[in-house]
């Protein structure tokens, strides 16, 4: 049986603002006034006509979000806080992993500018430093877009949160010098990625200032997974075997890394020391612990949809944020 809202209204003993304001959470209510609603509403298994309020007032109270790899536990928890503060402002989310498919984004991207949302959160998959493989133009002409954690040269004029990957790979270079490896490599998720550049940039500005060259062969890929952590250092250290010290580019290969070096009984931290990227929650527990690079995924989630609320109502809304990040010292690396 289909209900209205005004049918709702009368069953609950409410106004029709009242309820709208339930449906859409755009106004706390009393228990009591929210119970009488939501018994109305589940008992006939109401659904908002979210198309029906696009014509009438050019909103569909839903945001897109577009990720690349949801697997990996920073994209998680930044998802995870942006479906939290959707809901806080009374929004739906519809969530698209693209898995690093510029075609697969792209389409999505079209999909979601026919009206489907009044603006979405992307991660962009495109390699930032080239021509974008599609034409945004028209995209970016219809839909309100803000980045997260990725920048990318055709969104020059979206709002973008992101984490200071320069400065992480700094940190993480200095810090292996600091315990005396000269002779490091790195291990990357993802090439050519805003985030990826920017942290082998930061890593090499910290070793060039010591006089240390890093060379392209210190530098694998690990495919942003367990396993392929685990293939990258056997490869690394079987073609290098001289290098002591890893910068991973996140805490999934790091899990694998670990793995690898102890199959090969390669002890850490005394033959290799390691720094890891993210975080993730058994960083602090499995062996030997994990330093890392820390952030707030939490805070950039959170961000990026009051950026997006902003760019939805102010077309020429374009602000940057960046989000600073902190060693996290652990027996990894020795100390």
């Amino acid at each position: 049986m289909k209900i209205t809202m005004k049918e709702i209204a009368k069953e609950a003993g409410v106004s029709v603002t009242t309820v709208s304001h339930i449906i859409n959470g755009t106004k706390r209510m009393t228990d009591h006034t929210y119970n009488r609603v939501m018994d109305v509403v589940n008992k006939y298994n109401y659904i908002p006509n979210y198309s029906a309020k696009n014509l009438r007032n050019n909103s569909t109270k839903t945001a897109g979000l577009i990720v690349p790899s949801f697997p990996d536990s920073f994209v998680t928890k930044y998802t995870n806080s942006i479906a939290l503060r959707a809901r806080e402002m009374g929004y739906n989310l519809l969530f698209v992993n693209s898995n690093e498919d510029t075609d697969y984004e792209e389409e999505t991207l079209k999909l979601f500018s026919s009206q489907m949302v009044d603006g979405v959160i992307l991660a962009p998959a495109a390699k930032y430093s080239q021509p974008s493989p599609y034409d945004v133009t028209d995209i970016i002409e219809s839909l309100p877009i803000v980045l997260i954690s990725r920048y990318h040269d055709a969104f020059t004029n979206s709002p973008i949160i992101k984490q200071d990957d320069f400065q992480a790979g700094f940190d993480a270079g200095n810090h292996l010098l600091m315990h005396g490896h000269q002779r490091v490599g790195i291990i990357y998720a993802v090439q050519d990625i805003s985030p990826t550049v920017d942290r082998i940039k930061g890593f090499r500005h910290a070793l060039q200032q010591r006089g240390i060259q890093l060379e392209e062969e210190q530098i694998v890929n690990g495919e942003a997974t367990t396993k392929g952590g685990e293939k990258a250092v056997r490869r690394l250290l079987h073609d290098q075997p001289d290098i002591t010290g890893l910068f991973i580019l996140n805490d999934s290969m790091s899990v694998g890394v670990i793995s690898g070096l102890k199959e090969m009984e390669i002890s850490i931290p005394d033959d290799v020391a390691l720094i890891g990227f993210g975080d993730f929650p058994s960083a602090s527990i499995i062996d030997p612990p994990i330093t890392t690079i820390g952030l707030s995924p939490e805070t950039m989630g959170q961000t990026a949809f009051d950026l997006l609320l902003n760019k939805i109502s102010n077309k020429d809304y374009h602000n940057k944020v960046e989000v600073p990040t902190h060693l996290i010292q652990r027996k990894s690396c020795g100390c």
